[in-house]
């Protein structure tokens, strides 16, 4: 199966890929917490002809778990991301029981993406760890608008005017320069595909 994951970053504006994403050309569209609806359930309208409209699959992170379940109908699939320090499987077994088309990325994952480069202390991204999950789930993957936090970018995400809070690089959780590593690896190693 042919998946692309598109990101939030502004990237995603600066090619009118709205009608290829919204095509046949893939089995599967992925997109992640805020960059389909936002949390009231707003859909992101305006962008149509830079990133299509198209969501199959809705992969975010875990304080959207609440979510998740009011919206599992909405998707064919939700993938959960939930850091390996706050992983609880109680949690997990219990919403994958109620909810069969959410499911838990398992911990372990984090350890894969570690062991390509090191996260530690801080954690990969939902984008990252969505990556990695895909990667394993379908034969073919595609990116688009992954930025990696770029300081070039004023805003965080294409749908919304916040200032980009990695632009100093000084978080605690994520690590822009990390996960421009973990990509350019997937990417030189032939696991994802840039969208062109």
């Amino acid at each position: 199966m042919k998946a692309l994951l598109i990101g939030n970053g502004p990237s995603a504006l600066e090619h009118e890929m709205g009608k290829r994403i919204d095509s046949n050309e893939f089995d599967v569209v992925c997109r992640f917490n805020r960059g389909h609806k936002q949390d009231d359930g707003t859909l992101n309208v305006g962008f149509e002809k830079y990133t299509g409209t198209r969501c199959d699959c809705w992969i975010v992170s875990d304080l959207r778990i609440q979510l998740a379940i009011n919206r599992h109908k909405e998707y064919k699939n939700i993938f959960i991301v939930t850091p390996k320090f706050k992983w609880d499987s109680s949690i997990s077994k219990e919403v994958e029981l109620k909810r069969p088309n959410i499911q838990f990325i398992p911990p372990e994952y984090e350890d894969d993406i570690n062991r390509i480069v090191n996260f530690l202390p801080k954690w990969p991204s939902t984008g990252v760890v969505g990556i990695h999950a895909a990667i394993n789930l379908f034969s073919e993957v595609y990116v688009y608008g992954f930025d990696t936090y770029d300081p070039k970018y004023d805003n965080q995400h294409y749908f919304e005017n916040k200032p980009n809070k990695y632009k100093n690089n000084t978080s605690k959780d994520h690590s822009p320069d990390k996960e421009k590593q973990y990509i350019n690896y997937m990417i030189k190693n032939k696991k994802i595909k840039l969208l062109k």
